[in-house]
């Protein structure tokens, strides 16, 4: 029962999804755009409508970290999720009553929803390995999986927050169990990969000024072991 947000809501923004924002898939699934709109952009713009207000020295440190990570060559989606220094945990704390969790995941064929210990790199495309090897160290239990900078953050932020959201910008099932059984999290928001203005429709959604589509069931398996095709997915 915490969304929509109230109006003039106080929030803490974390997670580098939060500005690391995924606006499709790769290969057939992405396009070509002048720019896209990110989480962040979105809820700056409900800023500007006086209908919520951001701890700033936070989203600050995550456009810092984001900005480093795609200067060096790495892509939406694939960057590190980047430890909240102590100070400004507590900084936010003192600032909001709710924090958003936002947990953000590239696609693509080929290499996406790896398994733990992957290795074979037999026919995959130049891209492929790159995007392979790099999940391989952001995600140590593998993509569909938290990782474990993710699972400290989810608990950093629920021990210091007693109202907390999530919101997730992914391309395909990923692991709920995460907020599913934790009852310190009372809200989350699938938001897959929205395309180019995406993140100001999210924050539309967040705010109650738009209703999240015809409401379709979906099913995310508990593990993704329990998914019969995961043993071999990328055998072919």
């Amino acid at each position: 029962n915490l969304l929509p947000l109230a109006n003039g809501t106080k929030l803490a923004l974390f997670g580098k999804g939060t500005v690391d924002y995924v606006k499709g898939g790769g290969g057939s699934g992405d396009v070509t755009v002048a720019y896209s709109h990110s989480l962040l952009d979105g809820m700056k713009e409900k800023e500007r409508e006086g209908k919520v207000f951001l701890y700033k020295e936070l989203h600050d440190f995550y456009e810092r970290e984001v900005r480093a990570q795609y200067a060096v060559g790495i892509d939406p989606g694939m960057t590190a999720e980047p430890e909240v220094p102590a100070a400004l945990l507590e900084g936010a704390k003192a600032f909001a009553d709710t924090a958003i969790i936002s947990i953000c995941r590239f696609s693509g064929e080929r290499w996406d929803r790896t398994v733990e210990g992957q290795s074979d790199l037999t026919g995959l495309y130049k891209v492929d390995v790159k995007c392979l090897t790099r999940a391989a160290e952001v995600f140590e239990h593998g993509d569909f999986y938290l990782s474990n900078a993710e699972a400290r953050l989810v608990e950093q932020v629920t021990e210091n927050f007693a109202k907390v959201i999530g919101v997730l910008n992914v391309g395909g099932v990923v692991d709920t169990t995460w907020f599913a059984y934790n009852n310190k999290i009372q809200s989350a928001l699938f938001a897959w990969q929205a395309g180019m203005e995406g993140g100001l429709a999210i924050a539309d959604i967040l705010c109650g000024e738009a209703n999240p589509s015809g409401k379709l069931v979906d099913t995310c398996a508990k593990t993704f072991e329990d998914y019969p095709s995961s043993k071999g997915f990328h055998e072919s």
